[in-house]
């Protein structure tokens, strides 16, 4: 939990400060031109106009969709990667569009920002700290929205209610960090001389903040899951034969497994992913025993079982040579050996060694599915 939020913290606070220098870039250049175009084409009212630059048409036009747009694209980004450690091809295949998703939403709602920002600056309307709270909830509000929209349109949950749940939580935790930011700065600038520096460091504080709640709002629904990948495929004579099927036992009341997103169904087929139990003394028992938890046609009778100590699983192997962790090949009996996140599981059938079921360990389950 606390890497995801140090990755997220860190992408917030890169995003911000990149925003931050774009935008100001833009601003300077902006200034620079209207200077230019005054002192030779124009008259000595609208360079008056053209100079109230605070009043009339302020930096936040410029800084809050680029920094807005900036925050969106970093941490959509960092939630695919984080989501699908293992798939790179597949993250880039997507990412073009879950990009252009995020930066659009970072670009309408900091101009949303920057517009309410201008109308609350008109004179004797609101204080500042009432203006930054306006205006950097709703860049939180929509870097959130940004990432629940790019989730729900890459995981392969649809729309059930851990999707909607999410796209509800993410710009609600993006709002409040945005408030919580414009507070943190108000309270630094009331009791420390920050030398003009306010602006910086303010959007580094915003950066932390929706790092760390989208840390919150994203957590993974599942604590552990098994992936099912090589070996999972259905021959003919398998989809002919249910008893033939590699399968989980439904409605086991010591040690339950499901199939996440088919709760309702037994059958393992490859790329579907079984969620694993979360309460400590639980052993699940693979094999081709009737009686097996997870059932794997063709492997031993008890290849293998897997034990939840203390938050920790373990493999303990029971089939000389039918056994790997990654491409180590366990021994009969020996010592449980702990799993880790992204680990390959492989059971080799009994009496053909060219013939395998390969899982993928997950313990910080995201949608593996994807």
């Amino acid at each position: 939990m606390w890497i995801r939020g140090l990755l997220y913290s860190l992408a917030g606070i890169t995003a911000a400060l990149f925003g931050w220098n774009i935008a100001l870039l833009l601003v300077y250049l902006t200034k620079f031109i209207l200077t230019t175009i005054s002192k030779n084409e124009i008259s000595s009212s609208l360079e008056t106009t053209l100079f109230n630059f605070e009043r009339i048409f302020l930096p936040e036009i410029f800084l809050f969709p680029i920094v807005a747009s900036c925050l969106s694209v970093l941490l959509v980004l960092t939630a695919i990667y984080l989501s699908n450690p293992t798939h790179d091809k597949a993250n880039r295949r997507k990412r073009k569009d879950y990009i252009y998703m995020a930066l659009k939403m970072g670009i309408i709602t900091g101009l949303i920002s920057a517009l309410i920002t201008i109308i609350l600056y008109q004179p004797d309307w609101t204080s500042g700290v009432i203006r930054r709270l306006f205006g950097w909830g709703i860049i939180g509000l929509g870097i959130g929205l940004a990432e629940g929209l790019c989730w729900r349109f890459l995981t392969t949950e649809g729309s059930s209610s851990f999707t909607i749940n999410r796209l509800i939580r993410s710009p609600i935790f993006g709002f409040l960090a945005g408030l919580i930011a414009a507070f943190l700065i108000e309270l630094i600038r009331q009791t420390t001389k920050l030398g003009g520096y306010e602006e910086p460091l303010g959007f580094i504080i915003l950066g932390i903040c929706l790092g760390l709640s989208l840390t919150f709002s994203t957590t993974p629904a599942y604590q552990v899951a098994l992936r099912a990948g090589r070996g999972f495929g259905m021959t003919k004579k398998q989809s002919d034969n249910r008893q033939d099927k590699p399968k989980i036992i439904l409605n086991d009341n010591t040690v339950p497994l499901s199939l996440i997103y088919f709760s309702d169904q037994d059958i393992i087929e490859e790329g579907l992913s079984i969620q694993l139990p979360t309460k400590n003394h639980s052993t699940i028992v693979i094999g081709s025993a009737n009686d097996s938890h997870i059932f794997l046609p063709g492997t031993p009778t008890k290849a293998a079982t897997l034990t939840l100590e203390k938050k920790q699983w373990t493999i303990k192997c029971f089939a000389e040579y039918k056994v790997q962790i990654q491409a180590k090949y366990l021994l009969e009996n020996s010592r449980p050996q702990p799993l880790h996140h992204n680990q390959i599981l492989t059971f080799y059938y009994e009496k053909d060694k060219e013939k395998f079921y390969r899982f993928i360990f997950y313990d910080r389950f995201l949608d593996p599915s994807t």
